[in-house]
């Protein structure tokens, strides 16, 4: 047996332990641990169907059945990896309108249901004298509709759980790392498709981008299982070894120290109450550098520099709100808090309140 194939039958069993070991994590959210289980047994089970596709076991009869049984599974990862974040990030389960990720899964099986009907002697013929577009319904642009969908999911996911919806900087580190292992995946996937189409590269060698998606997914399988530290208060660089600022020549003391600095400045001298304010102002104030300040912002309080500043402009905001001075609109109150605009105002305040600031004072006045 060639050596690609027994090495790829052990990430397949390393996936399927691993798979395994997620249903019993208990650690954590266990839908979502669950959620991943089911992505990572999916996708060794992807991997088996290669290795049994290159050892030529496909061609057998008793594995024939097999055969494209995988191509449903490409519309299955990224519904998965959607609920998952949705999961981890706003505490929601399993939704009614989650059955309308199974449409393009289930549109692939029937499309595909005339070869997957056949019995196993004629689906022999078929694949020996490559006639399997005649035996399925699937149109020539598949292929590619399969690819646009996968990164719409991603995309998708990034967008509705990104940073604009959480300030916290851990967790949008996180949700990028995650998110990218899985593009890095679709990416493989779209690069060995269109590179065999066009003939640059041989389909027999398609097990060097199945290596380039075990890197991937073994990085999407390694970030849900640090979920759990990030979204229970541990730093970025406690649970991810490879992040910046673990080597930065910031002592832990002059750390600290500078957090409390941050802190009287910010509560004594309201610097974020101009509008103009930037990183590089702040690192001057506390004559650090540019980079360890923002070390000190996101290790410290688990946002980035411009959360960190328009959450103070949120607090002072409410302060001025609760004031109840007829004379202050809600412009006014935005531009004396440090905000260039009404737009940004109200879209810092929902990011951080979770509703705009009529209906905070509106729960305020009933209250």
């Amino acid at each position: 047996m060639a050596w690609h194939i027994l090495l790829f039958l052990f990430f397949t069993a390393l996936g399927m332990g691993i798979g395994v070991l997620f249903f019993f994590k208990t650690k954590g959210n266990r839908f979502a641990n669950t959620l991943l289980g089911i992505y990572t047994l999916l996708f060794s089970y992807e991997l088996l169907n290669n290795c049994l596709k290159w050892s030529g076991y496909l061609n057998d009869e008793a594995f024939v059945h097999l055969t494209f049984t995988q191509f449903p599974l490409w519309m299955v990862y990224g519904p998965l990896l959607y609920i998952y974040v949705r999961n981890v990030t706003q505490n929601q389960g399993f939704q009614r309108t989650d059955f309308l990720f199974l449409i393009p899964v289930l549109t692939i099986v029937v499309l595909n249901g005339p070869f997957y009907l056949l019995d196993a002697t004629t689906k022999l013929e078929v694949i020996e004298t490559g006639q399997f577009g005649a035996h399925t319904w699937l149109p020539s642009f598949s292929i590619d509709a399969v690819i646009l969908l996968m990164a719409f999911y991603g995309i998708l996911t990034y967008i509705d759980f990104g940073p604009r919806r959480t300030p916290s900087f851990n967790e949008n580190k996180w949700l990028k790392w995650f998110v990218g292992s899985y593009m890095g995946f679709v990416l493989a996937f779209a690069s060995y498709i269109y590179l065999t189409r066009l003939q640059i590269m041989n389909p027999n060698y398609d097990y060097f981008v199945d290596m380039v998606i075990v890197f991937f997914i073994a990085m999407l399988s390694f970030f849900g299982f640090v979920q759990p530290e990030i979204f229970e208060g541990k730093t970025i660089k406690e649970v991810i070894p490879f992040v910046k600022y673990r080597k930065t020549g910031l002592s832990n003391a002059l750390s600290l120290e500078m957090k409390g600095r941050l802190l009287q400045i910010m509560e004594n001298d309201k610097i974020f109450l101009e509008n103009t304010l930037r990183l590089d102002d702040v690192a001057r104030m506390l004559n650090l550098s540019r980079n360890h300040t923002s070390q000190i912002i996101n290790q410290h309080f688990n946002l980035s520099f411009f959360d960190f500043i328009n959450q103070h402009r949120i607090k002072e905001a409410k302060r001025l709100m609760t004031l109840g001075s007829q004379k202050s609109t809600m412009t006014q109150i935005a531009y004396d808090c440090g905000f260039n605009n009404r737009a940004s105002f109200y879209k810092a305040f929902k990011k951080f309140e979770g509703q705009n600031p009529s209906e905070y004072l509106l729960v305020k006045e009933a209250s």
